[in-house]
């Protein structure tokens, strides 16, 4: 009996772990991608601003922020599909913001 039990709570175990669509793993590597580049814009932005280049800080900006808003729609699509922390699941490290 307990055999039994193991073998179809083992059974449970695998099929949950395989039950992540390819597409879902497709968009969280995709976010994980996104949130290294903002980074790398935000950190070139802020040496713009540093050498005083306002205009080209302010154009790196909106780059930004249009890249923050497809990052923020990538993660709604994956809360809907189900991911609980897409940020977090996609990169690894325990996120604030998700």
């Amino acid at each position: 009996m307990k055999k039994i039990a193991l073998i179809a709570f083992g059974a449970f175990i695998t099929l949950s772990a395989a039950a992540q669509s390819p597409v879902v793993k497709s968009q969280l590597k995709e976010v994980k991608t996104e949130k290294k580049e903002l980074k790398e814009e935000r950190a070139e932005r802020n040496t713009k601003l540093a050498h005083g280049k306002t205009k080209a800080a302010k154009h790196d900006q909106k780059e930004i922020r249009g890249d923050r808003k497809e990052l923020n729609s990538t993660k709604k699509e994956l809360k809907t599909e189900g991911v609980k922390k897409p940020v977090s699941k996609a990169t690894g490290k325990p996120s604030v913001n998700n």
